[in-house]
């Protein structure tokens, strides 16, 4: 079986005085998500571009996806945590000509000033400084954001058996008034739940939970992902849209 780090050409990218490795080579990492139904006319106010079509899984309403990831081993970087908010969302042009649905991501706190610094500068990802914690129980695996003292929020998600899978996501950053479309490569242990619950949210007092809480976000998962044991490639951003 062929292995998603054959074959690849390096280029190296420097940003204050961090040296990064691109494609870069996530060796480990844990990830769970959970998706959640909020009104599409609630989501939309939120993208940067109309350009970008919110995921309706049915009429009137898409999805807010939470994601959770422990990297433990990373080429040219520290290991760190982070939480991700995303919309899944499509990418339609003047022309009507459509891109494969992606994520637009809302807020992404991570645990290290390099994951903070590589993430913005590069991608235009919307990263701030946070604790992300997890902790788990025979059944469940959760997490919880703090940031300037409050509590953000809390994900926890059912611990479910894996087989192995390969998969590739998209996102999409603004980043010098365009929007940034990068591809990521992952493979491992992963077990995905198109089912109702499996998933559940708690928000704190912080002012982005005060955002989140504007969403409307339903209480009850529609899927829910837990994956132990995941390598995965991350390209640079290879297109650059218009808004």
């Amino acid at each position: 079986m062929e292995d998603i780090f054959d074959g690849i050409d390096f280029e190296e990218v420097e940003v204050g005085g961090f040296r990064f490795r691109f494609p870069l080579r996530y060796f480990d990492y844990f990830v769970m998500a959970a998706a959640f139904p909020a009104p599409v006319g609630k989501v939309k106010k939120v993208l940067p571009s109309k350009k970008l079509k919110p995921v309706e899984t049915m009429p009137g309403m898409a999805t807010i996806a939470l994601i959770a990831a422990e990297y433990h081993v990373i080429d040219s970087m520290d290991p760190y945590n982070e939480f991700d908010v995303v919309v899944p969302v499509t990418y339609q042009s003047r022309d009507k000509v459509s891109r494969p649905p992606g994520y637009f991501a809302l807020y992404i706190p991570v645990t290290t000033e390099q994951a903070v610094l590589g993430g913005v500068e590069i991608f235009g990802y919307p990263r701030f400084m946070a604790n992300v914690s997890f902790e788990e129980s025979a059944e469940t695996r959760r997490c919880r954001v703090q940031a300037e003292g409050k509590d953000l929020i809390a994900l926890e998600v059912t611990k479910s058996v894996t087989g192995f899978q390969s998969y590739d996501n998209y996102t999409y950053t603004v980043k010098g008034g365009q929007l940034l479309r990068a591809h990521l490569q992952a493979e491992g242990q992963n077990s995905t739940n198109y089912i109702s619950g499996g998933g559940s949210y708690t928000l704190g007092d912080h002012p982005i939970a005060v955002k989140l809480r504007a969403l409307e976000m339903d209480g009850t998962s529609v899927m829910h992902r837990y994956a132990p044991q995941i390598k995965a490639l991350l390209h640079l951003p290879g297109e650059r849209l218009p808004m």
